[in-house]
This record gives structure tokens, sequence and C-alpha cells, in this order.
């Protein structure tokens, strides 16, 4: 930016720059007086230069404007065209923009941004479930970082391709809200192999037979392997201490509960959070319940969304070996989501799959 003419009123000596002269006659003394005929200095073209000189600085503004408008997108830039629009593009530019290109798609943040703008984040859904998901890669609440290996998903917000499922209806629901009717169960590429994995824990007993039976029917419909994380445990009424060989819920006495992991035919671990393997697990809920489990927990955070826990307490209590059973068919949720493990947290999805609430005698 010039700063010529900056200080031309009070600096400038040379006529026809900032400064004239002009010699008045007497009609501009005062009429009588004794003043003479004298000459002053005229500042209009000193004004002018000033003048020129806020114009030019308006003009240096417009043009940094431009500079500024120019990283701007198409709605930024309004009615100004950039120079970078009405030339052809040079390889240099092309160069350039694909770099950009490989950058973005290297670092997934292109991911990030498709996944996004292909299912925006639905804000106004204010169910736990939702919030919890908005995150970039895993299970767990807390921002970006976080989480393991086995709890990894793709990139998505709450209403990317992670968490949205899109129902029978058309409609756009969240793991923990979408009813039973509305989601298409498929099978998986398991063997149907159920295996005990319990070994060295405080619910380190078989369970019941019955129960086997039902978890193996079930594991073979909906193709899952499955692994017996908890099995059955000693009762209170029999010398079990908490904390030493049993521990929690009653419904684990005498092996009449499980608590399960289910994986594919190539060993990935199935979560109800991602859409594609709640599918599976919800198969293979459906085959226990058919095969005669008398109540289920899984979904909405519960042990982590990665474990489901099928039992049939109910039908041993009735027969008068083990007691304390509620009447509790299923239940949902868990810290994982920030919610207590209840039977009113359970997902949509398992209420409809095992309702009625209650079993009866």
């Amino acid at each position: 930016m010039s700063i010529a003419g900056a200080n031309i009123f009070e600096e400038s000596t040379t006529e026809g720059v900032g400064q004239t002269t002009v010699n008045h006659t007497d009609v501009d003394t005062h009429p009588g007086g004794s003043h003479q005929d004298h000459i002053h200095i005229d500042h209009d073209l000193a004004h002018q230069a000033c003048l020129a000189e806020i114009a030019s600085l308006f003009e240096d503004i417009q043009a940094d404007l431009r500079i500024i408008t120019d990283r701007g997108d198409t709605r930024a830039k309004g009615i100004y065209t950039r120079q970078a629009d009405t030339i052809v593009p040079n390889a240099a530019n092309i160069a350039a923009a694909a770099a950009q290109y490989v950058n973005l798609k290297d670092s997934g943040m292109l991911d990030m941004i498709n996944a996004e703008i292909g299912n925006p984040t639905n804000l106004g859904n204010t169910s736990t479930a939702n919030y919890n998901a908005i995150r970039n890669s895993s299970n767990t609440t807390g921002g970006f970082r976080g989480g393991s290996a086995a709890t990894a998903q793709s990139p998505g917000y709450g209403g990317g391709a992670t968490t949205a499922i899109v129902g029978e209806d058309g409609n756009t629901y969240y793991e923990g809200t979408v009813p039973f009717d509305q989601v298409t169960t498929a099978s998986g590429t398991g063997e149907g192999n159920v295996t005990y994995g319990n070994q060295g824990g405080k619910r380190n007993l078989p369970i019941q037979s019955e129960l086997m039976n039902i978890l193996k029917t079930a594991a073979a419909a909906a193709g899952v392997n499955v692994l017996i994380t908890s099995g059955g445990q000693v009762p209170k009424s029999e010398g079990g201490v908490d904390g030493r060989n049993r521990t929690g819920s009653n419904r684990h006495d005498k092996g009449y509960a499980a608590d399960v992991r289910l994986t594919d035919g190539d060993g990935t671990r199935l979560y109800t959070s991602n859409p594609e393997q709640l599918a599976v697990m919800l198969k293979f809920a459906e085959e226990c319940k058919n095969a005669g489990a008398t109540a289920i927990g899984m979904g909405n955070g519960y042990m982590s969304n990665g474990n489901v826990h099928v039992d049939i307490a109910w039908k041993g209590q009735q027969a008068g070996v083990i007691s304390g059973i509620l009447s509790n068919r299923y239940w949902g949720g868990g810290s994982s989501a920030g919610l207590k493990t209840k039977t009113d947290n359970a997902p949509q999805y398992l209420s409809s799959l095992m309702a009625p609430r209650d079993n009866t005698a």
C-alpha cells in the first residue's frame, strides 16, 4: 500500500501538488482597514490529494477481500467470481487437487465426511444410544479415542452407517429403538459350535443340558459359533460365597443361565451396535426363544453390546431346584451406554421378541 501524499496537506510546498496561492484584492480586506492586499495558501488541491489517497486505500482493501474470498466456497463468494473459476484447469491445479483428495482418503477423513453427508447425525434423536454413537473408532463413549480393536467400527456418527438401521417400513432406527419386526434377521457363516470358555472364573460350572441344547440349536440355525464365557455357579444355600465361587444373579445357580459370546465363521466377534451383526445376533436370540429359553438379556449397552445372556432359570425355580428368580423375560442397558441394566432399558427389538414382559407359573 502506497503512503505517497499521506502528509501532503501539511508538508507540500509545490503548487499543483497540494498547495496554491491566491492574491486577494481590497474587497477581501476590512474596509478602511490598514491591511494591505495579501497572499494566502489555498488548500483545495491538498484536499483532493487526500481523497485520492483514501480511494487508493479502499482499492487495497478490495484486493485483500478478493484474496480472502478466493479461499471460500461458492456460497461464500457471493457474486464475486474468483480467477480460478474462469481459467481452464492446468496440470499444477489438477495435481494439487488430487493430492488433497489422496490425503483426505488416506487419513480416513473422506469416509467420515461421506458417511455424515450420506446420513447426517440426527441430533433430534435424544436417545442415549444415539448420543453415545457420536464417535469414530470405538464402541465406548468419550470421543474419537479409546476402546480396543474388538470394539472398532467404521467411520460414522449417530445417524451414520454404523448405527442407523433402516427398517422394513423404510424408517431409520437406532440399535435401541428398532422393533423386532422391522429387522430382517440373517444367518452368519459360523459352524454352530458351542464351547466352554468359563474356566478359572467364578461361574465356572457347566450349564444344564437343556440349556446347552438350546444354545446348540440356536447356534446351528443362526450360523454362529458360541463361546460360553460365564456358566454355572454354586448357590448360596449350598456354600456359595460371592466373590469366591459365585457372583451376581441367582439365575446362574447350578447352570441354569449362560453368558455367551458370538462369532462368525472367520472369528469376527459380533456386536449389537453393528446393524449387519445385529441381524445375525437377533436370529440367534429368536432361535433361543423358540428352543425354550425363558429369558434373554442383550443390547443397548448390555455387556458392552458384545455378549448375550440366555437362561431357563424360571424353569429351575418352578422345579424347586433354585430360588430367588425374578419373572422378567428380558432386559438390556449397561454402563457402556450410561444405563442401568434392567427390563425398562431393554432394546425395543428384544422386548418385542420376548413379550410378554414376565414369565408366569
